[in-house]
């Protein structure tokens, strides 16, 4: 797993969204089918391209409490938000951006696990994990 910490710029996110938390995975499993449902990427009107983001915000805690998950994709900070989606604000700041390697999806469930056990002085702001048309996937992580 490739680590490099980046200062990254604000990014607003519209999508779909629940609540999950780390011991119960299959909400965001279930949250991934239905944006597949939809039509991924293309279900976001006003997207500002097709990466799909996978925002992990409004923690209760820290990585072992509850967290909102907003699946969807970049837009203008006035885009509306039709009913049933949610728009966040992934706020600038540093983040170490790390590369998962091996088969998705549980290259980015070990990539998160390892985050889980790691010394980072996490900011629990907004994490993502960016899913780019070209198949490469990073997970950003908010630190301090």
């Amino acid at each position: 797993m490739s680590l490099t910490v980046f200062n990254e710029e604000a990014v607003t996110v519209l999508g779909i969204y629940a609540r999950a938390s780390n011991a119960a995975p299959q909400k965001i499993g279930d949250l991934w089918r239905r944006f597949h449902a939809m039509g991924n990427a293309a279900a976001i009107d006003g997207r500002q391209s097709d990466a799909v983001l996978s925002v992990y915000c409004e923690y209760e805690s820290d990585f072992a409490g509850e967290y909102t998950v907003v699946i969807g994709c970049a837009v203008a900070a006035d885009t509306a938000v039709p009913e049933g989606m949610k728009k966040i604000d992934v706020e600038a700041g540093k983040f170490v951006v790390m590369e998962p390697a091996g088969e998705l999806p549980m290259s980015v469930w070990d990539t998160w696990a390892r985050i889980w056990s790691s010394p980072l002085d996490r900011r629990y702001q907004a994490d993502f994990d960016r899913y780019r048309s070209d198949g490469k996937v990073t997970v950003h992580v908010g630190v301090r």
